[in-house]
Order: structure tokens, then sequence, then C-alpha cells
């Protein structure tokens, strides 16, 4: 009940930011005159401003008792939209946009796994799929409710009327899952020895490799998905044929994961090695003709609902629970920054050397993707030989002094 709960929530905290702008886009520019990049560049703003505050979220999430972070991110997203409402003047609207990138950081997926990691102890994973099988609906019911609010009433009070919903609703939800713990004296040599133990991790080769594999995803899916009626469009494909490809995308996610449930004995590294393929079949099968460019959407959008998921669970896998929360967010910066600019540089590649270039691009990133896997996947073997030699070691000390 609490993880449906943490999905509903996720529903209506990305519906309030990431795809709001699908449906809302269009009446605020006829109404106030601004492009479609002013527009569009407040929501990259916001990714900015998320992915630079991560990292202090993931620490301020670890280090405290009381999870006030999640439980404030629907007021902090209310207020944006309200700003949104209001705006009367661009830097207005910009501001808003900005407020919403504070609440972006403060309650979508990486703060939320990291909560989870926190909280959930040896249920994380298991918690993490479901939720985002839930939380993948996010585009079908919010675009639905959007457009409904949009269309008996006008873009600034569908903000007021969402704003006075995230208001009503994620404060409860959030406390509920995550009540309020007692507060506990800390020991300042533990948190000294926890500090030291995070940054010797930070400069870990298994860390970096986990930070370009995860941008090279958020680069991935953001390009690919911006771009997608572009590509299909390339095709001399009709719009409404266009549009019927593109809704296999949210149920190909959702089913992935409905399966990742069932088999939840795989190991995140070997989910993320069949993700990578996934991927790089999606984006060949995009050369193809438009019946090929169908089966592209399904292994890219199975690709995408994977990775959604290894964002919490392959941190976990490799960092453990005690660094979790801070590791999460510190490794969600980069990857939001780049998220907020591959649309511009994506943009660039279709306009001046069309579709097919931008496409070998994204496939050869793709191909880097599961070459990044298996550097991983030998990383983490060659770490637990290390670990078990430590403690090998260790045995014949233990037993001379046990004598």
């Amino acid at each position: 009940m609490k993880n449906v709960a943490l999905g509903i929530a996720q529903i209506l905290l990305w519906g309030g930011s990431y795809f709001i702008l699908s449906v809302l886009a269009e009446p605020i520019m006829k109404e106030t005159g601004w492009t479609y990049q002013m527009v569009y560049g407040c929501l990259s703003v916001s990714l900015l401003v998320s992915g630079l505050l991560l990292p202090s979220i993931g620490k301020l999430i670890s280090s405290s008792e009381r999870n006030f972070v999640l439980q404030y991110a629907g007021v902090v997203m209310a207020l944006g939209l309200t700003v949104l409402g209001l705006s009367e003047h661009f830097l207005l609207f910009l501001l808003g946009w900005t407020i919403i990138g504070v609440a972006m950081g403060m309650g979508l997926y990486d703060a939320l796994f990291a909560s989870i990691g926190k909280n959930y102890g040896e249920h994380t994973s298991k918690a993490i799929v479901q939720v985002t099988l839930i939380a993948s609906l996010a585009p079908t019911i919010s675009w639905s409710l959007v457009s409904m609010l949009e269309s008996s009433f006008n873009w600034r009070t569908t903000c007021f009327i969402y704003a006075a919903i995230l208001l009503l609703t994620i404060f409860p939800i959030h406390s509920y899952v995550f009540p309020s713990a007692k507060s506990t004296a800390a020991n300042p040599h533990e948190g000294n020895q926890k500090k030291a133990g995070t940054k010797e991790l930070y400069r870990s080769k298994i860390y970096y490799l986990l930070l370009i594999n995860f941008t090279l995803g958020a680069i991935l899916t953001t390009g690919i998905v911006v771009h997608l009626i572009d590509i299909l469009l390339d095709k001399k494909l009709a719009m409404a044929t266009v549009l019927s490809i593109v809704a296999f995308l949210g149920p190909s996610q959702a089913g992935v994961r409905v399966l990742n449930l069932v088999l939840s004995n795989i190991t995140p590294v070997k989910t993320a090695i069949v993700s990578a393929f996934a991927s790089v079949a999606g984006i060949l099968l995009f050369f193809l003709d438009p019946r090929g460019a169908f089966l592209g959407v399904i292994f890219f959008g199975m690709g995408n609902g994977m990775r959604s998921i290894l964002r919490g669970t392959l941190p976990l896998s490799v960092f453990g629970q005690e660094h979790y929360a801070v590791m999460i967010g510190q490794l969600a910066r980069l990857p939001l920054i780049a998220q907020a600019l591959t649309p511009f540089a994506g943009g660039f590649l279709i306009q001046q050397f069309g579709v097919t270039v931008f496409l070998y691009a994204f496939l050869l990133l793709a191909c880097i993707n599961i070459i990044l896997c298996y550097m991983i996947r030998k990383a983490l073997l060659q770490q637990k030989t290390d670990q078990e030699s430590i403690l090998v070691e260790r045995i014949p000390t233990d037993v001379s002094l046990s004598s």
C-alpha cells in the first residue's frame, strides 16, 4: 500500500513538472507570444537547477533523521506552479520554473530512491521496481488530467488547480510512508569515518564508470524521446500513424518493469547490460522501414524502462546502503545537466545534418554504453575478488588472537 502511495505521488510530481509543458506550451505561447525556445528553455533551466542541487539533497537525506525533503517537495512545486500562473512577464515565468527545479530535486526519482534506500533496507530494490512501475503511468495520467483542466479553464487556472492538488496530496503521502523518526545523537567519530569512506568512493574507478553510464543513458533517453516524432516523420509516415506508434512507448516501459518485478533474481548489472542492448536494437530498427520503426519504439521503450529502475538499484548494489543516499545524489548531477542540454544539441544535429546523422551519433553513444556496462561488471567482479582476498588474509590473525 505504501509503495502504491509513493507511485501516485510520483505521477503527480512528474505531471506538475517534466510533463506539464507537453499540454500547456501551446496555450502559453499563444497568449504570451513567447517562442518555443523561451518556453522549453525554462524547463531546461529547471533540470539544471535540479541537477546542481541533488548532491546536497542526497547528503541532507542521508544525514537527517526527519525526511522533510520529500515531504515539502509538493509545497515547493505548488509554489512554482502558482508563480507560473501569475507570470505576466517572462522573468517571472523563468523564476517559477527555477522554483519547480528545486522541487524536482527534492521530490523526483533520485531523492525518492535515496529515501527508500535509507528506510527500506533489504527491500529497497523491490520497492523501487514497484514504485517506478506505477510511476510509468505518469505521462498518460498527467497529460489527461492537465488536458481536461486546460480545456475547461485556461492554462493559468490549470496551474493553480494543479498546485492545490499537490498541496493536498504530496505532504500527507510522504508523511505516511516516511514517518518522522526520533532524533538520535550521532557519534562524531562514526560520522567522520562515513565521510572519509564516501570521499574514497568518489575517487574509485567504478564511480566514474557509473557516472558516465548514467550520463550517456540520460542523453540517449532525452534525445530519442524528445525527437521521436521527428524521427518517425522522417520515414514519410502520416502524423496519425506516428502518434499511434509513439503511444507504444509508455506500455513498453511499463511492461518491462512488470517483467523485472517477476524476474527479481536478475542482478542490476545484468539488467543494465540487457537495457543497453535493447536501446541499441531500438535505434538500429529506426534505420529500417516504417514497420521497423514500430519495433524500434518498443525495444527502446523497454531499454528506457529498465534504465529508470537501474538509477536506483545499480548504485545500491555497488555502494551498499550505508553510502546510498549520498552517492545517488552525487551520481544524478551530471546526467541531469546533460539531460537539460540534449534537446538543443539533438535539435542542432537534426536541423544541420538530418535525422540519419542524428541516429548514427546516438547509435555510437548506445554502443559505448554497452562497453561501459561490461566494464562495470568487470570492476564489480574485481571488487568482490579483492574483498574476498582481504577476508582470507584476516582469518589467520583472528584465529591466533582467539587462541
